[in-house]
């Protein structure tokens, strides 16, 4: 099953059999600009992986914009390269950088992915208003597709950007909070997005779904998302495997299944 988003250079999973055996396949995802090499290294050692380059808003305080530029120039003639990102705006804690800087940062990353042709991907954690904003105001920017990794808005709010942005392809991932009692409401949201617009990820090692909730997330975890999106969309697991398999290889334009 195809993990739109996971973090396995994270030295919580340094035993990760499952990857060594061929058995996952996805996308490491860039947080932070200091461990790029190491996960384009690991994309590249890894048959069915593949990785993005981004700055999450958490190291906005420290973001150079020169050698982000210089590091996605670089790398851009890797195949395995599909996205930009994480990038967007985090206002969970106040001991995050300034919603300036954030929002700076954000928007220098947009432009990174539209010069480059790379589709988007965006982090946004209390942050709605902004984030959808800068979207909207930058929507001549998004059209190689944007996809707002871990959706934790309501169904309302995925309605408004998809309306916002009519034209672009606008995706959506889940991951294991899909399973939590307190986040029943994005039943609802993962109700109202196009079928065709629906990615699944573990963004191990966070957020670990229920019944491993108290546990760092792994791979293979996937796969209790996977079984209440498919009660909520009423499908089966086989069906949403392929659906979101289809999805991701559309969305970061990988145009060969391994």
């Amino acid at each position: 099953m195809f993990d739109s988003h996971f973090h396995l250079t994270d030295p919580r999973l340094n035993t990760l059999p499952e990857i060594e055996q061929g058995q996952c396949c996805g996308v490491e995802i860039g947080a932070d600009f200091e461990s790029l090499p190491d996960v384009f290294a690991f994309a590249n050692r890894h048959e069915q992986v593949y990785c993005t380059a981004g700055v999450h808003p958490a190291y906005a305080d420290v973001y150079s914009a020169n050698d982000l530029e210089n590091f996605v120039a670089e790398h851009i003639s890797n195949p395995k390269f599909v996205a930009i990102g994480e990038c967007g705006l985090d206002y969970h804690r106040p001991d995050l950088p300034s919603r300036e800087q954030q929002i700076e940062v954000f928007k220098h990353q947009i432009h990174l992915a539209d010069r480059y042709a790379k589709p988007l991907v965006v982090h946004s954690r209390d942050a709605w208003e902004d984030t959808v904003e800068i979207l909207i105001a930058n929507k001549s920017k998004l059209k190689n597709g944007v996809l707002i990794h871990c959706m934790s808005y309501t169904a309302e709010q995925a309605t408004f950007l998809i309306n916002q942005l009519s034209g672009i392809d606008v995706y959506f991932a889940f991951g294991g909070h899909l399973t939590y009692k307190n986040k029943e409401y994005l039943h609802d949201t993962l109700r109202v997005i196009p079928l065709n617009r629906i990615l699944i990820e573990t963004d191990a090692p966070y957020l670990a779904p229920v019944p491993k909730r108290s546990e760092v997330n792994r791979p293979e975890f996937i796969l209790y998302t996977a079984q209440i999106m498919a009660k909520v969309l009423r499908k089966t697991v086989a069906e949403i495997e392929n659906l979101i398999t289809t999805n991701a290889y559309r969305f970061y334009q990988i145009k060969t299944a391994q």
